[in-house]
């Protein structure tokens, strides 16, 4: 009896360890060759200053630096705007968010951001305020703004 009590406490508490504390998100995948890939490529572009409608070193967009990072990294041709990459790929919710899907969030009543996730609650992208960054999911603000996900490859 004792043991059987034992056993079933072991499985109740081993099931709380698949949910991630830092995204609040269960069964998170991160593939490891991608972010081998993804942190290089996030140090040579860090800081490059945002430009709307920018696609180069002197100043680059959010779309413009997902869509070229697909290109780069993973010789995938997407979409050029955000607004064309929220139809591309297929929908997934973010409790099963993946390392390289495309995080997107409205930041205004007809403006929308989009990155790339990395890991823990983290994804890199042309912020208008500061440039090519790594930010957290997490934060207030992405957190209020955070509207869809979607995976590429």
């Amino acid at each position: 009896m004792r043991v059987a009590f034992l056993v079933l406490i072991f499985i109740l508490f081993s099931g709380c360890s698949t949910r991630s504390a830092s995204t609040g998100t269960s069964s998170q995948h991160v593939n490891h060759n991608d972010l081998d890939k993804l942190y290089p490529y996030h140090n040579r572009w860090h800081q490059t200053p945002y430009k709307l409608g920018g696609y180069g070193s002197q100043g680059i967009d959010c779309s413009a630096f997902v869509q070229r990072a697909y290109y780069d990294l993973f010789n995938m041709k997407i979409p050029r705007t955000t607004k064309s990459l929220t139809n591309y790929g297929k929908k997934v919710s973010r409790s099963t968010i993946r390392t390289s899907d495309l995080v997107f969030f409205k930041t205004g009543y007809n403006t929308r951001h989009v990155g790339i996730y990395l890991q823990n609650g983290d994804f890199m992208h042309a912020s208008s305020s500061k440039g090519v960054i790594i930010s957290s999911m997490n934060n207030g603000y992405w957190k209020k703004h955070y509207w869809m996900t979607r995976r590429i490859k």
